[in-house]
């Protein structure tokens, strides 16, 4: 089997398509066989194999595969169009003139020998052409003189009156049938429009069903397929076939008028369709409108509008735009009127002592709140405990405000944007030619979005009085600051912290949330600016509820002895607690952690805050540090009275601190003596200055990682004093009736301390001054046992310096009287050895040398040493007989710990050793 021969010749294609040329333009049928074509003398010369007329090759003249149909033509020499030229450049292009002289030859004698050729065959077959002659002429004249004769109009009326009458005879016959022939075929016609149309026709139906069932983009592939074949393809819908030159005028008109009825059918459907689409464009803008529709949906709503147009003829992206730019602003207005009005209806309804003129009033219920924030830190009830503290409800409306707002603009804006950002970006490019509306820029897109994000800010700034030098004012909350007007009457600083931190939270959250869509760098520095301001606006307030709750703190003291600190009250440790508690609250506020992640359940990682942050909030711990302090100083004093909380049992009336009492211990001590209350606020004071001062400012620079020494040196600075001055007025008191004793004893008018005999016993006096200082050290040790040495020191020097003053008084002894003074002396000395400093056994000694300088011996006196053994025998039977009521001056077998601070001054017993060689 041979190859098939797959190549193409231009003239078969043109003839076997019936087309002109390789190109055509229009549709063509050109029959190339009848024409005067070049493609069809081609084909016919294709089966002949012309050989070289020249004779200088053998075979065909050349090649013609690659040669175009005209220049094929051109050099065959059997085609009408031969070119001589273009054959001898194409067959011999390097052909000599010795060639070209014989190829002349073999040409002559080629056409020679045709010539010879062609005289052989007329002269072979002359006899037969002279007969066909003859006999052509012959039939033509007898033709001529009978068939063809003018009279017969040359044989054709016959056939023209026959074919009349059949004329007739077949309008008879078919008229009718063809009349309802061309009645079948309208039939048939309108029949195979409306099948080939059946799309069209149902296309009403179909829009309508896909628009109720929200499929839009079938609706809208439909619509523009109906559209297409409507205005570019009417022969699809209306398949008629057009007039040619056998139609008669009478069908020509029933053609029209069938068209015409065609197209009022065809008119009338698609205004149908237009209607359906208008009630789709309106269902769109409307959907497109509206709110809260998934971000996906309205793009393809934009998409369909765009393809369709609006039946307001405005731009739907534009509509979606400015309705949803209106919305987000118009909702976050109402939002925030709305919350508003709640709040100050929940404030209105706050109880009346919590926004009572009544300063004590007002005081009496942050304190009893306070007091419950204090007792649930620390458990597992803490956040419950906080979030329904005094306030709450407002506090809550606060957060329902914040929580709205971030809200809505979470909710609404990021969709906002990303549409909007799409459009920037040119994906809606369609909208451009729609209408005038799109000549608006894109950027106006980020402006109305940053217009949004402003308004959020002004919003909240509004309410919580915002300012963007929130953050550098006010450093801390200062003596004069003024109360911020969205703090609820009566919220305590625990709460306060427990909601700011939550509303902190949310504002947080949501500048992160709006951060991470990269809208502008306006709206990026609003939002930063909002985080700031807020943080600092919250330190300032909770600032303030932390000074005037620690200047109301001394109320919550309910004198209840701390078992881990011997002569303390849990008054310590609730500052303790309350001042971590607030400063891990300004710290987190701040930005150093999470403002809603308990340090106490769980890690939290922390961050370095700003300088601006830390000094508020080192201020607000100093100020209440110092705050603390002026309550101690309150407790101490006369004008303290006991605030009716659990743990204090009153008797009498409940306002007033007479016959207040409180077990601190062992015994129960009244509280209405000013006395036992300053005994337990310096020993406060001593635990404060000793262990809880140090250990908080250790935390607070560990925090901040900044020295605060200087802060440090001053408080500690105001301790000492205030406990100097507290202790001094305590012993100034105590002391007042302690040398009174001492002083009337020595100086009694009675007592001739020259002419008085041999003492043989201790005069009262001695007793009396012991016995008050017995009292002082039951006293001391029920209520402050860690301060009784330092009070007893005191107390001691105080009194040995007023014996020494009197002793100075006098001018001079007997022996007699030198023995009293000595042995009263001693014995005084012996009773409280264990209290006497180093100042206490100096002035003793001084008091020794001054009755011995004083001493004037007189005759009878020499018996002296006799005189001594007596008077240390009569000390003897003295200590022996009041050694129970004294037991209390005596040392313990165990020394108990040392006090610490001024109360260990100077306590050595050896220094202070009796001095028994006075007898």
């Amino acid at each position: 089997m041979g190859k098939l021969n797959l190549t193409t010749d231009e003239a078969s294609l043109l003839k076997t398509y019936r087309v002109s040329s390789l190109s055509p333009r229009k549709w063509e049928d050109v029959d190339h066989e009848s024409a005067n074509s070049v493609a069809g003398a081609l084909t016919r010369m294709q089966g002949d194999t012309e050989n070289d007329p020249l004779g200088l090759r053998r075979g065909a003249t050349a090649d013609l595969g690659n040669l175009d149909m005209e220049a094929k033509a051109s050099i065959l020499i059997s085609s009408k169009s031969f070119d001589p030229k273009a054959f001898l450049s194409h067959s011999h292009p390097n052909a000599t003139y010795q060639d070209l002289s014989a190829g002349i030859a073999h040409l002559q004698a080629s056409i020679d020998s045709r010539a010879e050729a062609i005289r052989l065959l007329v002269e072979d077959n002359f006899d037969r052409f002279v007969a066909v002659k003859a006999s052509t002429d012959a039939v033509y004249a007898e033709m001529k003189e009978d068939l063809l004769a003018e009279d017969t109009e040359f044989a054709s009326k016959t056939l023209s009156d026959q074919l009349k009458l059949a004329t007739v005879k077949a309008d008879q016959v078919f008229l009718p049938v063809l009349e309802n022939s061309s009645k079948a075929h309208k039939v048939r016609s309108t029949l195979g429009v409306f099948e080939r149309s059946k799309f069209f026709f149902n296309l009403p139906g179909s829009l309508m069903e896909a628009v109720e069932d929200g499929k839009y983009e079938t609706a809208l592939r439909d619509y523009k397929k109906g559209k297409f074949l409507l205005e570019s393809r009417p022969n699809q819908l209306l398949p008629n076939a057009a007039p040619n030159q056998n139609t008669t005028e009478g069908q020509r008109d029933t053609q029209k008028e069938l068209e015409a009825q065609q197209k009022r059918i065809f008119d009338k459907v698609w205004n149908n369709v237009e209607k359906v689409m208008g009630a789709m464009r309106g269902d769109l803008l409307s959907k497109l409108k509206e709110v809260g529709r998934p971000v996906e949906d309205q793009e393809k709503i934009i998409e369909v509008l765009l393809e369709v147009g609006t039946s307001t003829g405005e731009d739907p992206v534009w509509a979606y735009f400015d309705s949803q730019h209106k919305h987000i602003i118009s909702l976050m207005q109402s939002t925030r009127t709305a919350y508003v009005s709640r709040i100050e209806e929940t404030t209105r309804m706050l109880p009346a002592d919590a926004s009572s003129q009544d300063a004590q009033t007002q005081h009496t219920y942050i304190a009893s709140n306070l007091k419950a924030c204090l007792a649930g830190l620390g458990t597992s009830q803490a956040d419950a405990i906080l979030s329904k503290s005094s306030g709450w409800e407002a506090w809550q409306a606060i957060l329902e405000l914040v929580k709205s707002l971030s809200e809505v603009i979470l909710s609404n804006l990021p969709s906002f944007w990303r549409i909007g950002k799409s459009y920037m970006e040119g994906k809606f490019k369609k909208s451009t030619n729609t209408n005038g509306s799109s000549r608006r820029s894109p950027s106006q897109v980020r402006t109305m979005a940053t217009d949004i994000v402003n308004l959020y800010t002004s919003l909240l700034s509004e309410f919580f009085s915002l300012s963007d030098m929130a953050v550098v004012t006010s450093p801390g909350g200062s003596a004069t600051a003024a109360e911020p007007s969205f703090l609820p009457p009566g919220t305590n600083s625990l709460s306060t912290s427990f909601y700011l931190a939550r509303i902190l939270h949310e504002i947080n959250e949501c500048v992160n949330d709006i951060g991470a869509t990269e809208m502008s760098n306006e709206a990026g520095a609003g939002l930063k600016g909002l985080l700031d301001a807020t943080r600092g606006r919250f330190e300032d307030a909770l600032g303030y509820t932390w000074l005037r709750d620690a200047r109301l703190f001394h109320h919550l003291e309910n004198w209840e002895a701390n078992p881990q600190v011997p002569g303390t009250t849990l008054y310590l440790t609730k500052i303790h607690t309350f001042q971590k508690h607030n400063s891990t609250a300004a710290y987190k506020i701040a930005g150093g952690a999470d403002p809603t992640v308990s340090s106490s359940t769980q890690p939290t990682k922390q961050r370095a805050i700003g300088p601006e942050f830390a000094s508020k909030i080192s201020k607000a711990f100093l100020d209440a540090l110092y705050a603390f302090l002026d309550g101690l100083v309150h407790l101490a004093s006369d004008d303290w009275h006991l605030l009716n909380v659990p743990g204090i049992e009153t008797s009498g009336d409940p306002g007033s601190s007479l016959g207040a009492t409180v077990a601190v211990g062992a015994p129960v001590l009244d509280l209405s003596s000013t006395h036992t209350r300053l005994l337990l606020v310096l020993s406060n004071l001593d635990h404060l200055k000793s262990s809880m001062i140090p250990g908080m400012f250790n935390q607070m620079e560990s925090a901040f990682g900044a020295s605060i020494d200087q802060e440090r040196q001053t408080i500690t600075t105001v301790l000492v004093e205030v406990d100097r001055t507290l202790f001094d007025d305590y012993v100034k008191q105590k002391a007042s009736a302690l040398t009174c004793l001492i002083r009337e004893g020595i100086m009694d008018s009675s007592m001739d301390w020259f002419e008085t005999p041999r003492p043989t016993e201790v005069r009262p006096y001695i007793f009396e001054t012991l016995m008050y200082l017995v009292g002082v050290h039951a006293h001391v040790s029920a209520a402050a046992k860690p301060l009784l040495e330092r009070t007893l020191n005191s107390l001691i020097e105080d009194l040995v310096e007023e014996a020494l003053a009197c002793f100075k008084q006098v001018r001079r002894f007997g022996m007699g009287g030198m023995l009293r003074a000595t042995l009263e002396i001693e014995f005084m000395h012996q009773a409280f050895v264990k209290y006497v400093t180093p100042t206490a056994a100096s002035q003793l000694t001084e008091i020794y040398q001054k009755i011995s300088e004083s001493y004037s011996r007189r005759p009878g006196d020499e018996n002296l040493q006799f005189a001594l053994d007596g008077v240390k025998r009569t000390l003897s039977d003295t200590r022996k007989a009041t050694g129970i009521e004294f037991l209390c001056f005596r040392a313990q077998s165990k020394k108990p710990e040392a006090g610490k601070g001024e109360r260990t001054r100077g306590n050595n017993a050896k220094d202070s050793k009796p001095r028994d060689g006075a007898f």
